[in-house]
């Protein structure tokens, strides 16, 4: 911007006389001097204080900039969340949970062996039940929806010999020939049979650097939780025929056995008319003391995010994306021109949340990017090829986990434009003064309930759920102080003795959800009161927000009232003016003694006891309500000179009218003489 103001400097403007000057008589001058009354009249001393005002018009331009950006990031989110996708998640989680007309559900399988008739009926037979047909993925309980490619069938198998303890499991990731023989051997022909040997080969692909950050988790089951990248992997076919063959091969040489710790269902179903994809992981955990425990994970998501918005939310990202260029440019400019402001927290904030809606932009074209190859190759998928629309589902779910965060900060960024208002000011300073206090009872109630989440663990966790593991137990223990205590029963607290169920009870009831949380807020409520009273001691006399802004937007606000609906008109109801005046007057002393007699009512101070008001304040109120009274006589002197001027002008007025007509009436040759 510099090089660009020294290379190419703006022209200077040039100086004009005004080629028709208007004449300005006395009406004039008392018109104009009626119209400074009035903005004398609205501007009152108070008005005056410079730094006040320009605090107040840089919170107006943060208000409008913030606000606007506010509303549009809601009207954003809420445009672009779709409640089909709730009834569709428990739709298909019953479907695969429970027992249907035609399919096994998840939680009726209680042998390993159960588990074929489950894959056979819910996963292979529900798609396609017209066995002659090839290539359509039909949905016996929903033609609008289908499967895209095929399903991915994942189990990890515990070492043999292996005993648990006290560490972390471990998975077998040894080359087995078929019904988990070895040794290994490669044979001739193996990749030409490879579908034959694959089940029995440990998962080693190489990954990318996408799939090592979003997609290296751990599937969090009832047992413990298992990783994604390990375990012996196998696909089902796209026709019904060929996949009752693998499921036949798998179940004739053993495939699910007593060393399989867990089994993985993976595939993706789309509905064609919502445009929703639902992506299904179905996961059957066997413990190393032979129970059976199904769990069915269904995340339902709109991938094509430009396909969703629709008319209203395609306006919408219009007005945000502007939005969000003009926030840019205003942080970019202060920046620019004084970067010591960048030290200022607030900018930091703008910084984050600026960098937060690149993030998200970038991140949506790419899931869009990826949706679409992954579409591409639903048309020409192989018999045996896997369609992980996983990865933007991870991806998506990342998109939301920031717009969330986006939200949070954006609100926190409120705040400050919110510093007008006292209240805000006035838990500001409280917050301010008291955070060392409150970051030291916070740490106690921490260690507090950190030790009492694992004494409760140890003592109850191998018989409650709740309080099964640590951080659990941590957990539970929070949300029935803060009073979540309907999941929580004291029968939970009792599997170590009554004495010790009861003690435990009593700390849990009372110590931490009484004592502890109430000395915290105790400890709130006494910085406030005390940031309280430091503000009513150096109260001044000051104006507010809506006061600058009913004068910094004078010409607004008074073309708003000029409406009809706040056109006020006059009505006598058979009185004089005067009985009016003097009505309006009677009821305004009835509330100020009615509202006394309220104040004195509910203090808590001795009711003898009057509140004299500072002499200060007194003064300066009736220095304030007497320069109103003499603004209002010259107003009402000035409509009186300015009526009398124009009801019976005086000579001069006369002659400049006369002039200003036949000027008008002269013919344009005339001005130049002959």
């Amino acid at each position: 911007m510099s090089i660009d103001a020294a290379s190419w400097p703006k022209p200077e403007g040039t100086y004009r006389l005004d080629e028709n000057p208007k004449t300005h008589t006395r009406t004039d001058y008392l018109r104009m001097r009626l119209t400074t009354l009035k903005s004398q009249l609205l501007v009152t001393e108070e008005h005056l204080h410079e730094h006040l005002n320009l605090r107040f018009q840089l919170i107006a331009v943060d208000l409008w900039l913030y606000g606007a950006y506010f509303l549009l990031l809601m009207c954003l989110v809420l445009v672009t969340q779709d409640s089909l996708m709730y009834y569709n998640t428990s739709m298909v989680q019953r479907i695969f949970s429970t027992n249907q007309t035609y399919s096994l559900g998840l939680n009726a399988v209680q042998r390993l062996d159960q588990l074929y008739l489950f894959i056979e009926s819910a996963l292979i037979k529900s798609f396609n039940p017209n066995e002659t047909e090839t290539g359509k993925h039909r949905w016996r309980y929903g033609d609008h929806t289908c499967k895209l490619g095929v399903v991915r069938l994942r189990q990890l198998r515990r070492k043999e010999n292996f005993h648990l303890g006290w560490g972390d499991p471990e998975y077998s990731n040894l080359d087995y020939m078929p019904r988990w023989e070895l040794p290994y051997q490669r044979l001739a022909y193996t990749d030409k049979y490879w579908h034959i040997y694959e089940p029995w080969l440990p998962l080693s692909a190489s990954y990318s650097f996408f799939e090592k950050t979003f997609m290296n988790f751990e599937h969090e089951g009832y047992f413990q939780s298992y990783p994604e990248f390990a375990g012996y992997i196998t696909m089902l076919a796209r026709t019904t025929h060929n996949s009752m063959k693998v499921l036949d091969y798998l179940k004739k040489n053993h495939w699910i056995t007593r060393q399989t710790a867990v089994l993985f269902m993976d595939f993706t179903l789309y509905n064609a008319d919502a445009n929703i994809f639902t992506i299904c992981t179905l996961l059957l955990e066997h413990t190393p003391f032979g129970t059976i425990f199904p769990k069915v994970n269904v995340l339902s998501i709109k991938m094509q995010v430009l396909d969703q918005l629709g008319t209203l939310g395609f306006i919408v990202a219009i007005l945000y994306i502007f939005v969000v260029i003009q926030f840019a440019k205003s942080l970019v400019v202060t920046i620019w021109y004084e970067p010591s402001k960048l030290r200022s927290m607030w900018n930091k904030l703008d910084l984050v949340i600026l960098t937060l809606n690149a993030l998200v932009v970038t991140l949506i074209v790419i899931q869009e990017s990826m949706v679409s190859t992954l579409l591409e190759k639903v048309e020409g998928a192989s018999k045996l090829e896997f369609l992980d629309f996983r990865r933007p589902a991870r991806l998506h779910t990342l998109i939301s986990m920031m717009i969330g965060f986006l939200v949070c900060l954006t609100t926190l960024r409120l705040w400050k434009v919110l510093q007008f208002a006292k209240i805000f000011q006035l838990f500001s300073a409280a917050l301010y003064s008291a955070w060392q206090a409150l970051a030291s009872t916070a740490l106690i109630i921490i260690i507090f309930l950190m030790a009492f989440g694992i004494a409760v663990a140890i003592i109850n966790g191998s018989n409650a759920g709740n309080f099964i593991h640590t951080y659990r137990s941590i957990v539970t223990s929070l949300c029935f102080s803060f009073g979540f205590s309907s999941h929580v029963s004291p029968h939970d607290l009792f599997y170590g003795g009554k004495i010790i169920g009861y003690i435990l009870y009593f700390i849990l009831a009372f110590v931490l959800a009484q004592l502890l949380i109430n000395v915290f807020i105790s400890t709130i409520n006494g910085y406030f009161q005390y940031a309280k009273s430091m503000r009513d001691a150096r109260a001044e006399r000051r104006i507010n927000f809506l006061q600058f802004l009913r004068v910094e937007y004078a010409h607004f606000f008074d073309q708003f009232l000029k409406l009809p609906c706040f056109n006020r008109s006059y009505h006598s109801h058979n009185r004089t003016v005067g009985e009016n005046i003097k009505l309006i007057l009677d009821l305004n002393t009835k509330k100020k003694s009615g509202a006394k007699h309220i104040h004195h009512a509910l203090s808590t101070s001795d009711p003898d006891k009057i509140d004299i008001p500072d002499e200060a304040k007194k003064q300066a109120e009736y220095k304030r309500r007497i320069g109103r009274l003499y603004t209002i006589a010259s107003i009402l002197q000035t409509q009186m000179d300015l009526l009398e001027h124009l009801c019976f002008p005086n000579e001069e007025e006369r002659f400049v009218s006369d002039s200003e007509d036949s000027e008008e009436d002269a013919d344009p040759g005339d001005e130049y003489p002959v």
